[in-house]
């Protein structure tokens, strides 16, 4: 069943997060690895869908929850996914693919120093 997440409202995404969670909460239980995956995926992007895409523009860097060892530079935002490049915080160096992430597998908004 496929959800029409860019019908929902924000209450609608807070009802859906809140299911979400207990769902997850439920999968921790039962130790059940591909159903923890699932929902706190889904739930990833239940919240990219509550933030709003024009805070996010090209060339903003970000952190990166899931990989502290690097920064991501915004090339673009295509609905709720920004695509672009990491960055090595330790070397600098930059990747050669562009990758794409959830926006709300971003973190804190930061300067590369």
């Amino acid at each position: 069943m496929a959800h029409p997440y860019k019908t929902y409202t924000i209450p609608q995404f807070v009802e859906e997060e809140k299911m979400l969670k207990e769902k997850l909460r439920q999968a921790k239980i039962e130790k059940s690895k591909n159903h923890i995956a699932i929902y706190t995926r889904k739930i990833e992007i239940v919240r990219s869908f509550m933030l709003n895409p024009a805070d996010f523009q090209q060339g903003d860097l970000f952190e990166l929850i899931e990989d502290p060892d690097h920064l991501f530079e915004i090339n673009e935002i295509k609905g709720v996914f920004a695509w672009g490049y990491k960055i090595n915080k330790v070397t600098g160096e930059r990747s050669l693919e562009e990758e794409g992430f959830l926006l709300a597998m971003l973190g804190q908004k930061t300067k590369y120093e």
